[in-house]
Formats: structure tokens, C-alpha cells, sequence
């Protein structure tokens, strides 16, 4: 029996042995890797520099990592709705353009797929992760506090299709899928963060992809300004998707409530080294709305800096009031990019102040507004339905997209043409429940390196708000996505407000670093 144990012994392989095998795999991969890399940029220089032919690599690539794990696919999900635009910006053509990313397939390539990449990935991780709750590998499906908010919205729309189909042959099949896509977005992902996002670095993941994709669009930004040579400052409407500056306003928001908490983390300093890239686009980029609404996110994040601590609240009101007067007075009658926010505010209190484009911009909103009136008094109870034309009484001069007919700046009231008013009821739901559970567990968390979390949601939410008041909000999939996204961190952030921590320790001495959730 010992010569036995002794056989064992000595044809037991050595760690050695297991080393070199297992580094045959990798060595085999990295090697296969190369010879496909060479490959393909051999076939694209023959083919001219044509970039569609990595497509397939990079798809198999995609398909098989979410396949194994359903929360990559959120993550790219999430960080695609931030770093490609959705759509064209005026004049100029950013290179993340070029991924076409919220773009039907069949209008880039030969294949009849009127669906986009991005509505491919969101249908690919939600089957990934359905699969893995069908076989028992995961926790069941949970609604999270907004889920019955987020799922009525959504089938408010998809009523709103079958009633736009039944209204007869002037239905637009083009214009419904348009409409559809956004809303739809935020739906798929509200309920694969709810769901996907059950751990601590899952939701690292998705703050770190926001901060530094967002820095990312800044400075991306401040470049296609200096490549604009050939443009005027006058001509040069935007540098940016007119939708970025909601992630801009909520970054610049997110650091002023980090510093308002004294929050010193390498998290918390990175978001403060992007802002001065983020403020210098977004006075390039001239969008009135950004600066109201980072005015109206500072608000926010004043009131809810009060629950916490309220000597650093009248600290941080009392800065800003001074900063924000002493610019309005020094900048109030100047011109070019620095007056960008006095402009801003002279829009609202002296609207006969504008500029000639600001001008137009506001009369064609005020007639679509008429517009808007006149549909909803005709259709109260349904509106017009998903791919319907609304009411055209007045005729808009200035007309500068295809789908004018069925969508219009006015996000808020484009909910209830399209999904009546219990669509619009179950948005402004939506919207109020996110703002008073974030004040609440922003109040409620205990974890320093965490407390600031519930808050993102709140401001984005805010911008996002002020965004689609006047701009076209609610059919961005950019802005939906991520807005979905940051709503769906809830059932986390819930259990963490709801879990029994240590008090958070007083002002004197250092700060802890927060340990998470503590279950009894």
C-alpha cells in the first residue's frame, strides 16, 4: 500500500507541468490572434480601407462574451449609448459616428435588418440572461421599485403602436420604429440593471464607463472644434450630439456633490480632472438647454447635499449664488462662447434678446406647440398613435429633420400624442418616483464611498427632464438608455439603504472608506 502511495506520488505532475500546459492554450489564442489580425488589415487596406470588414470578428467577439456573461453585454450597452451618437451633428462628422451604432443594418450594409446594432446587443442580452433565469443559474427576475412604472410606459407605447396601425394605410411603418426605439431602450435597460447589477463592482463598472466615456465625448468635442477650421463660430451650431450635454451637465453636477461631501477617492478625483474638458465643451457647444439644466441639477444637488450635512450645504449655496451673479454681471452684454450661459438665461428673461437662430428655434417650437394643442384637443384620450402624423395646422419654416411630421421638440407632450395620457402619466410616475427614493437613500446610505450614488440618478433624470422639454428627448436612445440604465441601479441601491450599517463616523478624523452591505 505505501509503494502504491509512492507510484502516486511520483506521477503526480509537478506545478511546472501544469504551468506549460495551461500556457499552450494561451499561447495557441494569442498566436491565432495575430494571424487573424494580420489577416484583416491585410483585407482592409485591399479593400480600400473599408472598415465593415471587421464587422464579423468583432460581432462573433461580442456574441460569444455576452453569451457567457449577460452583464458585458449591459456594459457595452450602457457605454455605446454614451460614445456613439445617434444622430448626425450639423456640418461636422465625429469619428464615433462612423460606428453606426444606432443605425438600422440594412441601411449600411446589404442585409435586410431593420434593426441597429444597438437593438441587437440589448435583444442578445436580455435572451442571454432570460436563458440563465429559465435554467435556474440566476436569481428570478425582480421588478425593482420602478418596474411597474417602466413596464406600463412602455406598453402605453406598444398600445400606442396598435392603435397608429389601426387607424388605417396613412401609418408609418419607418416612423413607428423611429418612435418605438427609445422608449423600448430604456425599458431593456431599466430591467437588465435591475436585474444584472447584484454586486459592488458591477456598479464600479457602470460609473467608471460614465466618467470616463464622458470625459472621452469632452474632449472628443474640443478636437472636432479645433478641426472645424473652415467653419464660422456662427455656422458652428454644435461640436457635440445636441444630447451629450445632459451627461455633461449631470458630470459637472456629480463632482460639485462630490467635493459638497468631501468624498476623496480616486473615483471622485477623476471625475474632477475631467471637468475642465466638460465645461469647455459645453460652452463650445452651444446648446442653451445644458446650461439650465446643469443650473437646475446644482439646485438638486444643493437640496440634497441639506439632508446630510447642512453647514456644507450653506457652504456650497452661498458659492454658488456668488459665482453665478458675479458671472451674470460681468458677462451679461458680452458675445461669443464665454456669454454661451449668460445666453442662456437672457433667453428666459428677455426672450426678444436672443440671436436670429435662437429666434427661429423658439418660433418653430411655439408653432409646434400650437400644433401639439390643437392634436391632443382632437385626440385626448389616445393621441394619435406610434406612426401617425400629428396635426399640422401651422406649416414650421424652419425644417430640419425627416420625421417632423410625427415627432416634435417637445419630448413631454410627444408622450401623450403618441401614447396618450396614461403614457404620460406613467413617465411623469416614473420620474417622480426616481427623485424621491435617490433623495431618500442619498439621505439613508451610510457608506461614504457609495453615498453620493443615488444621487446620479436624480440629476440625470433632472436634465434629461429640462433636455426633452425642448429638445427630441424621448426618441434619443442615448439619453433613454442610460437613464434606464442608472434607474435600474434601484434594487441595489435599496438593499444597501435597507441593510444595517455602522453610523457614519463624524466630521473629525479621517473619513472610512465604506465596506459595503452588512447582513444580520
Amino acid at each position: 500500500m505505501i509503494s502504491a502511495a509512492r507510484r502516486t506520488v511520483v506521477a503526480w505532475r509537478t506545478s511546472d507541468a501544469f504551468t506549460s500546459s495551461a500556457r499552450r492554450p494561451s499561447t495557441i489564442l494569442v498566436i491565432a490572434a495575430l494571424a487573424l489580425a494580420a489577416a484583416y488589415s491585410y483585407a482592409i487596406v485591399d479593400r480600400g480601407g473599408d472598415v465593415l470588414i471587421v464587422v464579423p470578428v468583432v460581432a462573433a467577439v461580442v456574441v460569444v462574451a455576452v453569451a457567457a456573461h449577460p452583464i458585458v453585454g449591459l456594459y457595452l450597452f450602457f457605454a455605446g449609448a454614451i460614445l456613439f451618437e445617434q444622430f448626425s451633428v450639423d456640418q461636422l462628422l465625429p469619428i464615433t459616428a462612423l460606428a453606426r451604432f444606432f443605425q438600422n443594418i440594412s441601411a449600411f450594409t446589404p442585409l435586410p435588418i431593420r434593426l441597429s446594432p444597438a437593438d441587437l446587443l440589448a435583444l442578445l442580452t436580455f435572451a442571454s440572461w432570460w436563458v440563465r433565469v429559465m435554467s435556474g443559474r440566476v436569481p428570478k427576475p425582480r421588478l425593482g421599485p420602478f418596474g411597474w412604472a417602466v413596464a406600463g410606459f412602455g406598453l402605453m407605447f406598444v398600445a400606442g403602436a396598435v392603435f397608429g396601425v389601426a387607424r388605417g394605410d396613412e401609418f408609418n411603418s419607418d416612423a413607428a420604429l423611429a418612435e418605438l426605439r427609445a422608449p423600448m431602450h430604456l425599458c431593456v435597460a431599466y430591467f437588465l440593471a435591475a436585474n444584472l447589477v447584484r454586486r459592488r463592482q458591477h456598479l464600479e463598472v457602470l460609473l467608471w464607463a460614465f466618467v470616463v466615456l464622458v470625459g472621452i465625448k469632452a474632449f472628443q468635442g474640443i478636437l472636432t472644434y479645433l478641426q472645424a477650421v473652415d467653419v464660422s463660430y456662427d455656422d458652428l451650431q454644435a461640436v457635440t450630439g445636441h444630447e451629450d450635454v445632459v451627461f455633461f451637465g449631470t458630470a459637472v453636477s456629480l463632482a460639485v456633490a462630490l467635493v459638497a461631501l468631501g468624498v476623496r477617492t480616486r473615483f471622485s478625483f477623476a471625475v474632477l480632472a475631467i471637468q475642465p474638458l466638460i465645461l469647455l465643451t459645453l460652452v463650445l457647444t452651444e446648446r442653451r438647454v445644458g446650461f439650465i439644466g446643469l443650473g437646475l441639477d446644482l439646485v438638486i444637488v444643493t437640496i440634497l447635499t441639506f439632508a446630510v450635512d447642512r453647514r456644507r450645504a450653506l457652504v456650497l449655496a452661498t458659492v454658488l449664488l456668488v459665482a453665478a451673479g458675479a458671472y451674470v454681471v460681468a458677462f451679461w452684454d458680452a458675445s461669443g462662447a464665454i456669454a454661451e450661459p449668460v445666453r442662456a438665461v437672457k433667453s428666459i428673461v428677455d426672450p426678444s434678446s436672443v440671436s436670429v437662430r435662437d429666434m427661429l428655434s423658439n418660433a418653430f417650437r411655439e408653432i409646434e406647440n400650437r400644433n401639439i394643442a390643437r392634436t391632443v384637443r382632437v385626440f385626448p384620450l389616445t393621441g394619435v398613435g406610434v406612426g401617425q402624423q400629428y396635426l399640422i395646422i401651422e406649416v414650421p419654416q424652419w425644417l430640419n429633420f425627416g420625421y417632423w411630421r410625427y415627432m416634435t421638440h417637445n419630448g413631454l407632450l410627444w408622450i401623450w400624442l403618441k401614447a396618450g395620457p396614461l403614457g404620460a402619466f406613467m413617465f411623469w410616475f416614473l420620474v417622480a418616483r426616481a427623485v424621491l427614493l435617490g433623495s431618500s437613500w442619498f439621505g439613508r446610505l451610510r457608506d461614504d464611498r457609495l453615498q453620493w450614488v443615488p444621487a446620479l440618478p436624480v440629476i440625470l433624470i433632472a436634465a434629461q427632464v429640462i433636455f426633452a422639454a425642448v429638445e427630441l428627448g424621448i426618441i434619443n436612445s442615448r439619453t433613454m438608455i442610460v437613464m434606464g440604465a442608472m434607474c435600474g441601479f434601484g434594487p441595489y441601491l435599496g438593499e444597501l439603504a435597507a441593510s444595517r450599517q455602522e453610523p457614519r463616523p463624524q466630521a473629525q478624523g479621517q473619513r472610512r472608506d465604506g465596506e459595503g452591505p452588512s447582513r444580520s
